[in-house]
C-alpha cells in the first residue's frame, strides 16, 4: 500500500506541475485562474472572450493532459484515505475514510464529464445548459476534493501518531 501511495503521490505532483507548465499561457490578467475560467464559465460571452485571448490548441492539450491528472489524483486521494482510515481507533472515522476514498472516485468521474464538456465547448458545440453543467460538475468536483483533503489533513497527524 505504501509503495502504491508513493507512486500515486509522485504521479499527482508530476501531473500538477505539467498542467501548470503547459497551461501557463492561459493565465493572464484577463483570465488569472487559467483553465478554471473555462470550467466556471456559464455564459457564451465568457467563452467567446476566452477563445479570443487563448490559443485553442493550448486549451485542448491542457484538457487532454488533465485526463492523466484525474487518474493520478483519484488514485492518490483514494489510496491516502484508505491508508489513514486504518490508523483511526474510532470506527466512525475509519468508515468516513473508506467512504471518502469512493468520493474521490466520484470527483474524478465529474472531472471527466467536465473535460468532455469543455472539449465540446472549445469546438464550438455548446449551449448555456452545457456551460452550466460544466460549471456544476467543476463546483461539485472541487467541493468533494476539498472534503477529502480536509479529512486527510485531520487524519495525517493521527496516522503519524499511531504509526
Amino acid at each position: 500500500m505504501r509503495q502504491k501511495l508513493f507512486v500515486a503521490a509522485f504521479a499527482c505532483i508530476l501531473m500538477m506541475a505539467t498542467l501548470q507548465w503547459q497551461g501557463a499561457n492561459l493565465k493572464r490578467n484577463s483570465s488569472p485562474r487559467g483553465i478554471v475560467e473555462l470550467e466556471m464559465a456559464t455564459q457564451p460571452r465568457q467563452v467567446a472572450f476566452l477563445m479570443e485571448v487563448w490559443d485553442k490548441s493550448v486549451v485542448k492539450i491542457n484538457i487532454w493532459i488533465d485526463f492523466l491528472f484525474i487518474v493520478s489524483y483519484v488514485a492518490f486521494l483514494a489510496l491516502a484515505c484508505e491508508a489513514v482510515s486504518t490508523k483511526w481507533e474510532n470506527q466512525n472515522f475509519k468508515i468516513i475514510g473508506l467512504t471518502l476514498a469512493r468520493v474521490a472516485v466520484v470527483a474524478g468521474v465529474l472531472d471527466i464529464g467536465e473535460n468532455l464538456l469543455m472539449l465540446q465547448t472549445i469546438a464550438g458545440n455548446f449551449t448555456v445548459v452545457s456551460l452550466q453543467m460544466t460549471h456544476y460538475f467543476a463546483t461539485i468536483k472541487f467541493t468533494l476534493a476539498a472534503i477529502v483533503l480536509i479529512y486527510l489533513m485531520i487524519s495525517i497527524p493521527v496516522s503519524l501518531r499511531n504509526n
